[in-house]
């Protein structure tokens, strides 16, 4: 199922494509380990936390790191 979503997603990037294939394999991993660790830590915890705010927390750090994420309750 993750190769099926990042081989619609990713593949499809042109960005991606002229990266180097360890530099796409990199990004790739850091994506599957990041979204399946707070999927792992949301379940760990009892699903008590909304889904979107989980969505939200983990979009926040992989698309604008730490600095973004703080910044989402201010």
């Amino acid at each position: 199922m993750i190769n099926t979503v990042m081989n619609k997603t990713w593949a499809t990037s042109a960005a991606f494509q002229q990266m180097a294939p360890f530099k796409q394999q990199l990004l790739l991993n850091f994506i599957e380990q990041t979204g399946l660790a707070i999927y792992v830590q949301w379940v760990k915890a009892g699903r008590k936390e909304e889904l979107a705010t989980v969505i939200a927390y983990a979009r926040a750090l992989m698309e604008g790191g730490v600095k973004q994420f703080l910044e989402l309750d201010e």
